[in-house]
């Protein structure tokens, strides 16, 4: 590979981007409009001579999104690195990208979650509750200070340590079959979190049952779930991907899955 032309003043502005990802958050793609915003100034300088491959790569990482916000650093920094490797080789596999920030968003939301949103931010919170109660103006400063210090730490050092660890990684990958392997096995690892997580946030069931008293059979518990637990999410899911693959705009699925939705609703065809 030859040398980064990426350079400090460039992660900066990266940096200051990812304060705003969440901004432009939407359903269909999350935080994936904020994450190209964000890695716009670093994939400029990167296929500045190259605006095809700059198109490309602005669209690729508009694609779903959703991490902790202040771990997406260290993913832009990973797939900064390995962008710079697919402007300077033809050969380069971009779909690799897409499956490493697949297969990243769950160990790193993870991480992000249980470590700082759910203990650090609580520790913070109790500490500056005491002061609070006392009527103590440190309260609220301590929170701000005790909880975005180590967050903002955090966005700065994953985007520069993500960047330099994905440089040498690659480097070190490119002259072996590993890469090919990491893509493969990555891919099913982003498989794998996307499928939880259309089991965590599509929620579909249907009170539909037949019978009465003791004979009395759900549709839901005695039927589906039998089968397969959150089948219904599964099938929506899938038919929802089915039209994706033949072009309907994600506009018209909206707007259809609300309609459908009013409809079912209505007639005590399904429920939440």
């Amino acid at each position: 590979m030859t040398s980064s032309n990426l350079k400090k003043k460039d992660f900066v502005k990266a940096f200051w981007r990812t304060f705003s990802m969440g901004a432009s958050w939407e359903f269909s793609k999350q935080l994936g409009v904020g994450y190209a915003y964000a890695m716009t100034p670093l994939l400029e300088k990167i296929f500045k001579d190259k605006p095809d491959k700059l198109k490309e790569s602005l669209k690729r990482n508009t694609e779903f999104f959703n991490v902790s916000n202040f771990c997406s650093s260290s993913i832009m920094g990973i797939t900064a690195s390995m962008e710079e490797k697919y402007a300077v080789d033809d050969d380069f596999d971009p779909t690799t990208i897409s499956s490493i920030k697949a297969s990243l968003m769950g160990p790193l939301s993870a991480i992000g979650d249980s470590l700082m949103m759910s203990t650090w931010r609580i520790i913070c919170t109790s500490i500056a509750a005491a002061f609070a109660l006392k009527g103590n103006v440190l309260g609220p400063l301590l929170f701000i200070l005790a909880y975005n210090i180590p967050c903002t730490l955090i966005r700065w050092y994953g985007l520069k340590y993500g960047y330099t660890m994905g440089v040498s990684f690659f480097d070190k990958l490119s002259s072996s079959d590993i890469i090919g392997k990491l893509s493969h096995y990555s891919s099913i690892l982003g498989m794998i979190v996307i499928g939880a997580m259309t089991s965590s946030y599509v929620v579909m069931k249907t009170p539909v049952s037949f019978g009465k008293g003791g004979a009395k059979l759900s549709l839901q518990s005695d039927v589906f779930n039998q089968i397969i637990p959150g089948l219904l999410p599964l099938v929506a899911t899938f038919i929802m991907y089915k039209l994706l693959k033949k072009g309907v705009s994600v506009g018209w699925i909206i707007l259809g899955t609300f309609v459908l939705g009013v409809i079912c609703s209505y007639f005590h065809l399904l429920s939440v």
